[in-house]
């Protein structure tokens, strides 16, 4: 998985922010700056972009779980990178506590996380792909599937007040779903196909910069269950938050 980690940063490095060579050619007029020009090419990129993540969905990521988030109608996208986040640190903090004769989880053996926006009428989703590199203990359970179900409705709840658009009355608990993944390749390809769709979609909103590779935006670090705080922070510490005024947003560094 290495391997696939350091093309997807490669790739996503590249649609990172300009340069200023970038700003100096993007300022230019050409035949490509055409808006006819842009929509049809724009349109064959993000095509190649979803048949390349079809291919390291279905043969090269060995996912364990389909999941879908719901944040409701335009929420903020860095409160739901925030929630995002935070939620997949609990998530394997809790697989740590039930893992016997464990106390710590290294950065390699967090869970991995391949999350892709959606948009529909009724807001915002991500239907994202989770690997476990290490499945809890399930005694209590009936199965592993019934311990992650409960493992994330427990958890996403106590972030609803962190979507600060969420409707009266909604939970982000009641708009999730998870499922394990099939033994078969078609109804995988349905899955990934269906978190996909929008992927072409000519509306202004760049999906593949919103799309989210947790082991190359989030930079997981290890996890201790003694040290690491169990209480819900009042804000993120997400890496790749960039705060403004901070060294990052002066520099430019993430």
């Amino acid at each position: 998985m290495d391997k696939i980690h350091i093309q997807m940063a490669n790739f996503k490095r590249m649609q990172s922010l300009p340069t200023d060579d970038d700003k100096w050619f993007r300022s230019q007029k050409s035949s490509r700056t055409n808006q006819l020009y842009k929509q049809t090419k724009r349109h064959e990129q993000d095509q190649l972009i979803k048949d390349m993540l079809v291919d390291v969905l279905l043969n090269k990521f060995a996912w364990d779980y389909w999941v879908t988030f719901t944040f409701g109608y335009k929420p903020y996208l860095e409160e739901v990178e925030d929630v995002l986040y935070e939620l997949h640190k609990r998530i394997d903090r809790r697989i740590l506590k039930h893992s016997p004769n464990k106390s710590i989880m290294f950065a390699d053996e967090r869970s991995e996380w391949f999350l892709i926006p959606e948009l529909q009428d009724r807001g915002l989703h991500y239907h994202g792909f989770i690997k476990l590199n290490i499945n809890p203990n399930i005694i209590s359970y009936e199965d592993e599937w019934s311990w992650m179900v409960s493992a994330f409705k427990q958890n996403l709840d106590k972030f609803n007040s962190w979507i600060t658009t969420l409707e009266k009355g909604r939970s982000l608990s009641k708009g999730f779903r998870i499922y394990q993944r099939s033994r078969r390749r078609i109804d995988d390809l349905k899955e990934i196909l269906y978190s996909l769709k929008e992927y072409s979609t000519l509306d202004g909103f760049d999906r593949f910069l919103y799309t989210i590779i947790s082991h190359i935006d989030w930079k997981p670090t290890q996890i201790s269950q003694h040290r690491t705080p169990n209480k819900i922070p009042d804000r993120s510490d997400r890496p790749n938050k960039i705060q403004e005024g901070s060294l990052q947003s002066i520099f430019g560094v993430i």
